[in-house]
């Protein structure tokens, strides 16, 4: 009986395999199919841009949880995309998204968005700094109505809510326990591929006053 079950497990395992097998074998497969028609950079790179909403910067893959004629990917799951295989693109831009994933799903969410990365790929995160949000509240006199958008999402649309808070320490530390083994600061206004504006270089005005919002934050794989 031992025996019986010992080859069971065995061949259980070796059927699980061969799914898994197959399952990236179909996926590279209907990739390598689809990735003809898809944008590249102008250096041949293969650069995701996740959450692009109404930009449509060129050389990037666009996806998006709302359908637009620009966007290339449909879908609401970002801790699982399958349809893109392992080891894939050179670089992948998030400009408030990550705020959008529920804390608990954070830390597989950063280890989706490595698995698709090359070997030194960048994930490059721009993201509402929650220290930048109570900088406000105190400048404003402990005023709800500034913060309200950053903190908690537009909530004009099913999809623009916010189910996490993020600062430096924080969105570091996930960073690294997803498996990546760098992070660092990026520059908005100094970087490669980015010819566009979006919240990552944009500030929050209020009574005469501008104030910082966004902490971009990029992770090496």
């Amino acid at each position: 009986m031992w025996r019986l079950r010992q080859w069971l497990k065995r061949l259980a395992q070796k059927w699980l395999t061969r799914q898994a097998e197959f399952r990236t074998w179909r996926i590279e497969r209907q990739w390598r199919a689809r990735s003809q028609r898809l944008p590249r950079s102008v250096e041949g790179k293969v650069l995701l841009h996740i959450g692009c909403g109404d930009i449509n910067a060129s050389g990037f893959i666009n996806i998006d949880a709302r359908p637009q004629p620009h966007v290339h990917i449909l879908t609401t799951n970002l801790h699982r995309l399958a349809m893109i295989p392992d080891n894939t693109a050179d670089l992948i831009y998030m400009s408030h998204v990550l705020e959008h994933v529920s804390h608990r799903d954070m830390v597989s969410t950063l280890r989706e968005m490595r698995r698709m990365l090359k070997t030194g790929g960048v994930l490059r995160i721009s993201v509402p700094d929650f220290d930048h949000i109570l900088t406000i509240y105190q400048a404003t006199g402990h005023d709800i109505i500034p913060i309200q958008q950053p903190l908690m999402g537009g909530q004009d649309y099913p999809f623009n809510f916010h189910y996490t808070v993020l600062n430096d320490a924080y969105l570091r530390k996930m960073m690294m326990n997803s498996g990546f083994r760098e992070t660092r600061a990026w520059n908005p206004h100094d970087c490669e591929n980015r010819n566009f504006e979006d919240w990552a270089s944009m500030k929050i005005s209020w009574d005469g006053h501008d104030y910082e919002i966004s902490l971009n934050i990029e992770a090496v794989k």
